[in-house]
Parts: C-alpha cells; structure tokens; sequence
C-alpha cells in the first residue's frame, strides 16, 4: 500500500501525495502494465497501481481491481480513480459479460476501459486515423506489426508511439465519432478502444 503522507494545515491533518490509479489488467498478457508504466514516467501528477491476478474474465478483473481499490485506500473525492482494462476480442460472448462487469464496476467506483478487439487498437491509432474492422486480436496485431516491425505481446514501444500520443487520441475520439454516426453500439464497434480516456487524464 502506498504510504500517505501527512501534513497539519490549521489544525487538520491533510495527506499529501500524488493522486492514485489503480489498473486491474488481463492477466494472459502485460502490454497494458508496461505501457503506463512508461507513460507514468511522463508526469508527476498520478501514481499507477496494477492489481495483480491472472484472471481474464471481465467480472473477475473488475473485482481484482476492487480489491486492490480497497487495500490502497482510495479517496474517489480527491481525485483517485480506479480502472479495469481488458479487450473485447471481436467476441460475442465477451459482450455479455461485459454487461455484468459494467453492473458490478458501477457498485464499486471502477471505471470500465474496454478495446475491441483488443488493446493494440490503441497503438493503431498512433499511426492514423482508421476504421478498418478487424475479425480478431491477432488479425489487429499482425496489422500493427507492419507499423511496428517485431512488435509482439508483452513488449511497448514507447520511445515510438509516445510523440504521437495526442495525435492518437483526437484519431480514437474521431473514430468513437464514426461509430455513433453509424448507429454502432459501443461495445459492438470494431475497431474502438476507451485507452484515450486514461492517457488523456495522465497528459494533460
């Protein structure tokens, strides 16, 4: 648990330190964990904590990043947050369960960040502006190695994608754009990712 700080201000005790996101990931791969990592780096603002676990179901995540929500002591009114991140994978019944990680996030403060199919959506949109659809995870990794020749899972970039961060966001928030002009339902759009809504937080 990250230490608190403590400091008298006219008689109250106030804590003082950075404010705190706590990341609850899939467990199957790290790429998530070694891309805010480095992007942590960039500022001084928020400390990342990764929940730890294996899990891949998407209500397991949600509960692994609660946990981890309640060891760290949380304080939503000062400004932590906490965020479970994990891919769609272009599958149908990952859409259900999304339904019943979005009803147990919201009894519990967790934000929900979901990709679909998957988080290399994010790195996508740092070479572009795009809409094409992929039919799976690996069908978007294979198209991100033609940007990022060797790139494979467990492994970031950073030093690549990192100066072209803004540019990737105002490409995701142009694409959920595309997306509700086309009647398509969040979770169904493909591709899409929520990651911009953290990064955004972390760089501005």
């Amino acid at each position: 648990m990250v230490k608190r700080i403590k400091k008298v201000t006219k008689g109250r005790v106030t804590r003082e330190r950075k404010k705190i996101i706590v990341i609850g990931t899939e467990g199957k791969n790290k790429t998530e964990v070694l891309y805010f990592r480095e992007l942590e780096k960039k500022q001084d603002r928020y400390h990342c904590i990764f929940a730890s676990g294996n899990e891949t179901d998407p209500v397991k995540i949600v509960r692994n990043t609660a946990k981890k929500a309640r060891e760290e002591e949380l304080s939503f009114k000062e400004g932590d947050m906490a965020i479970s991140i994990f891919d769609l994978d272009a599958d149908e019944a990952k859409f259900l369960q999304l339904q019943e990680a979005k009803a147990v996030a919201g009894k519990k403060s967790i934000q929900i960040i979901t990709s679909n199919p998957c988080f290399e959506i994010w790195y996508l949109e740092h070479f572009g502006f795009s809409t094409k659809p992929f039919s799976s995870s690996s069908a978007a990794v294979r198209e991100l190695e033609k940007k990022l020749p060797g790139y494979r899972k467990n492994y970031c970039d950073f030093g690549v994608l990192y100066p072209n961060t803004k540019e990737a966001i105002k490409n995701c928030e142009k694409l959920n754009e595309y997306h509700a002009e086309n009647n398509e339902t969040a979770e169904m759009a493909n591709p899409r990712t929520d990651v911009y809504k953290v990064v955004r937080i972390l760089v501005d």
